[in-house]
């Protein structure tokens, strides 16, 4: 039997995969037979590491699952035809060629081993959110969790189709008000929000609204790379997009060309849009050329808006503190910042359910919900509260929880199961 460690990697052994796959068994089946919680079983199959004060207690727990494997037929052919004996539950997974996921496991099973058999009083401590938004696999919600929860697709895989599926807070309906407002009155801003955020949405929000309004054009540099991006580019995106002309290659014949081309279009009543994504790329002195093309004017009346759409990293290059030099641009630009949606999770994933045909209350219990955005608070800098409860986050911790619970046989996904993420 394998020692207790500080931590657990996720180190699924056979007997997790079997009991996943073969028809009849079950992780609850498992508490039950060795008084052991749903937790901790679980916990056990993930990582190969079994509580317990001693050798006696873990062999006793042996020899339990062991009797309970050996009397279903069906889970003994199982293992048989993956060329595994019936003491081969206790071997690492991928011995036998299989791949059961992936998942962070940051559990204390040394307090975990203190506690004993105490039944869902496993000692957790929680993961870093980032390492759930930032992991390279995004886990799908699995056929057994979507049976399980009886559930025809998951809310989360093409849950954007049309409007009616994005769920949009106080707060972000005030920054697309803040973005079609600056489009149309040569405003400078800047949107700023973690990845998953809910940035994107947004923008193509503002981008389908203001395509229905013919005073405004909107200019989209294209280059993917944005930390190659340069003042050059812009103007170049500013020709192809307002007009049938080929920009000048000379870069006084080209910046002559681009003010042409604005006031041509302010006069006719059209104001001109320019909209940057992955903007926190953009080099500060592209940046600082950027206000250059916002001075042209027709009158008192800016003949281009700009809106910069990034991560926070550009909000760190709108501090005047660190970035004087682009004082000029920073107090040109108004700033809004994309929160998490803690004290909107209910709303956000009953919108997500509901357009997937479920009810949320009959997947999700009220104290996951608190205990999901418990685990979704962080602290700034400055040592404030900041939610980092961003719906691409959500999406993936709720995914997981739901996998989870299918796996332990819980009928909902509860604050214990939210827990072990």
């Amino acid at each position: 039997m394998p020692t207790l460690a500080s931590k657990a990697p996720y180190n699924p052994i056979l007997l997790r995969a079997l009991v996943a796959q073969a028809p009849g068994m079950s992780q609850g089946e498992i508490a039950r037979i060795t008084g052991y919680s749903k937790t901790t079983v679980n916990l056990a199959l993930s990582s190969g590491l079994f509580p317990g004060g001693d050798d006696a207690s873990r062999a006793k727990f042996r020899a339990a699952v062991e009797r309970y494997v050996s009397s279903s037929v069906t889970a003994m052919e199982w293992l048989a035809a993956r060329g595994a004996t019936l003491t081969g539950i206790w071997e690492r997974a991928e011995k036998f060629g299989l791949t059961i996921g992936k998942q962070t496991m940051p559990v204390d099973l040394g307090a975990l081993a203190r506690a004993g058999h105490a039944r869902g009083r496993a000692a957790l401590v929680l993961a870093d959110p980032a390492a759930i938004e930032n992991h390279e696999e995004v886990e799908m919600l699995s056929q057994e969790a979507l049976k399980h929860f009886r559930l025809f697709r998951s809310p989360f895989t093409g849950d954007i189709r049309d409007v009616g599926d994005i769920y949009m807070s106080d707060e972000h309906r005030y920054i697309e008000a803040a973005a079609l407002d600056a489009a149309r009155h040569g405003g400078f801003l800047a949107i700023v929000g973690e990845v998953g955020s809910g940035k994107s949405t947004i923008r193509k929000k503002v981008v389908a609204e203001l395509q229905k309004d013919e005073t405004v054009r909107i200019v989209y540099p294209r280059i993917i790379d944005k930390t190659l991006v340069t003042s050059q580019h812009i103007m170049d995106a500013i020709v192809a997009d307002l007009s049938d002309e080929k920009p000048r290659m000379r870069h006084e014949a080209k910046a002559r060309q681009v003010e042409r081309i604005l006031l041509s279009h302010s006069k006719a009543g059209c104001q001109a849009c320019l909209m940057i994504e992955e903007a926190h790329d953009l080099t500060v002195r592209t940046l600082k050329l950027l206000k250059r093309i916002y001075e042209i004017e027709d009158g008192y009346k800016k003949c281009i808006s700009i809106i910069l759409i990034g991560q926070p990293e550009l909000g760190l290059l709108f501090d005047e503190g660190s970035h004087y030099d682009m004082r000029e641009v920073i107090r040109r630009c108004q700033v809004a910042r994309i929160a998490g949606l803690n004290g909107n999770l209910a709303e956000y994933l009953s919108l997500k359910f509901r357009r997937a045909g479920a009810d949320m209350n009959k997947v999700i219990s009220a104290d996951a919900l608190e205990a999901l955005g418990r685990r979704l608070m962080d602290t700034d800098t400055r040592g404030r509260k900041v939610s980092r409860a961003y719906p691409l986050t959500v999406n993936l911790y709720v995914t997981r929880a739901m996998n989870l619970a299918a796996e332990m046989g819980e009928p909902l996904v509860s604050a214990e199961v939210i827990n072990q993420l």
